[in-house]
């Protein structure tokens, strides 16, 4: 499907759900999504031999010019400064959140990284809620919803408190997620196809794409139930 087609799809399905669900969406807490999160740690820059190993580290200049995927990152640390620091391996398939600078900031990881204390690195266990969480942090920060979370001083950001406490209403169904995480991804990935050629229209789509996901958002919750007890199946 063309990206004219696919635009005039997100404008037909705007206002409806996808076919075949009905059951209300359950609210959680981003904490309650992934299997392991927490900040990095930066290894002291005076030291040579923390620096320059194989390790990537990534920086927010890494995922501010990134396309919502890290496959590499400018510095690299060694396992000496990995050891000495907060920093943690993050392993593939995570998403890393910017909490300070590029606050909001997110992508998702290609290969095996460490961060700075400046991210917020979630691990998870299924990749379709990987997928869904991700664009839902994606229309948060496109329209900005950390803006009233950041605290102020010398630098605005995040505090790790407030991303894991970030309210995020989930599909009841693992089938739905599916689709809509997997809707979305195809969606993200024809804009990175067009994305040189097409930068006017590819900014009018993005704003269609985050009302849909504002309209699928927005959708009667109730209260929540352990993931592993979820309905496989559509209605």
């Amino acid at each position: 499907m063309g990206l004219r087609e696919l635009t005039e799809t997100l404008l037909r399905k705007q206002c409806v759900r996808f076919p075949g669900f009905a059951v209300a969406w359950e609210q959680y807490v981003l904490s309650e999504l992934y299997i392991k999160g927490g900040s990095g740690g930066t290894p002291k820059s005076t030291n040579k031999d923390f620096y320059d190993g194989d390790i990537p580290f990534l920086g927010i200049s890494d995922i501010t010019n990134s396309n919502g995927f890290i496959d590499d990152t400018e510095k690299h640390i060694s396992d000496k400064g990995l050891k000495n620091s907060a920093a943690w391996i993050v392993p593939k398939g995570s998403i890393s959140l910017a909490m300070y600078a590029s606050v909001g900031k997110l992508a998702i990881l290609n290969t095996d990284v460490s961060t700075s204390q400046a991210f917020y690195n979630m691990v998870f266990d299924d990749v379709d809620i990987r997928d869904f969480v991700y664009q839902r942090l994606c229309k948060a920060n496109e329209l900005g919803e950390w803006n009233i979370l950041i605290s102020t001083g010398t630098q605005a950001n995040l505090n790790a408190g407030k991303v894991k406490n970030f309210e995020i209403t989930l599909p009841t169904e693992k089938d739905e997620i599916e689709k809509i995480a997997r809707f979305f991804k195809s969606v993200d990935s024809l804009i990175a196809l067009h994305q040189r050629k097409l930068s006017h229209p590819i900014q009018k789509y993005r704003k269609r794409r985050n009302a849909l996901c504002l309209n699928l958002e927005h959708r009667p919750f109730h209260k929540r139930k352990p993931l592993n007890e979820r309905n496989n199946h559509a209605c």
